[in-house]
């Protein structure tokens, strides 16, 4: 539906193979919901994120979604530094607008930086005709789906059961300025998963701690690319490990 910075969307098709049968979808760290549009939807579908705008992003989307579709995504400057002071809205209406039109003309969905000139130059087309559709409203509202803005142990700790998948794409494991809402650690991550009832594939950065941690849980490799503050990085290596 967006971009967000560690966005899923070069590895979903190689993370949803890897899922197994379950009834309970739950994605506490959802972000721009790559890997939750590209799945099957099940029984019951749960997504969370700490950030209250992503939380808004979804909440608004379900209920007025529809109302995107007449409205300028086009990039620039001055509309882009206006909305990001904004913090007061009228209505969901208004506060979706200004939510979306943030993430597709940030730099690689950072919320944070413009994309830049030289993209608003480039983007002479529709940059928003993705949601000239009602297509992400009735996927949120045809399967029923939950939207939470809690911590990540609380869907966790709420939605456990043997019949429960959970997909987890943390912030990187030294991120420290990536996203607005950051500190959560490996071993927060491990805590938490390490005597659930259901099964779990958490995507985490190739890092030394990660695999002590998780050294006793099947752990794959995936090639993907980064693009961080203005660096492409090719052929790197991300984890993805499982309790199955």
């Amino acid at each position: 539906m967006f971009k967000r910075v560690g966005g899923k969307s070069k590895l979903k098709k190689k993370i949803v193979s890897l899922i197994p049968k379950h009834s309970i979808y739950v994605e506490p760290f959802v972000g721009g919901g790559s890997i939750f549009f590209e799945k099957e939807p099940v029984e019951v579908n749960v997504i969370n994120d700490k950030d209250k705008d992503i939380y808004n992003i979804y909440s608004d989307m379900k209920s007025v979604g529809d109302k995107m579709i007449d409205k300028d995504f086009k990039p620039s400057r001055d509309k882009f530094d206006k909305l990001l002071k904004q913090k007061t809205f009228n209505n969901k209406v208004d506060r979706l607008y200004r939510n979306l039109y943030i993430s597709v003309n940030s730099f690689s969905g950072n919320r944070k930086g413009y994309v830049g000139e030289k993209e608003e130059l480039n983007k002479t087309g529709d940059v928003g005709k993705k949601y000239k559709t009602t297509k992400w409203k009735d996927f949120l509202n045809n399967n029923n789906v939950k939207i939470y803005n809690k911590n990540f142990k609380s869907m966790i700790d709420k939605f456990d059961s043997p019949n429960t998948f959970f997909y987890l794409d943390p912030p990187y494991s030294e991120s420290t300025n990536d996203y607005k809402i950051s500190g959560v650690t490996p071993e927060d991550i491990y805590n938490a998963l390490k005597d659930i009832k259901g099964k779990f594939l958490l995507s985490y950065d190739n890092s030394k701690v990660v695999k002590n941690l998780f050294k006793n849980y099947r752990i794959r490799t995936a090639t993907t690319t980064y693009e961080q503050s203005g660096q492409r990085q090719e052929n790197i290596k991300e984890l993805l490990i499982s309790n199955y």
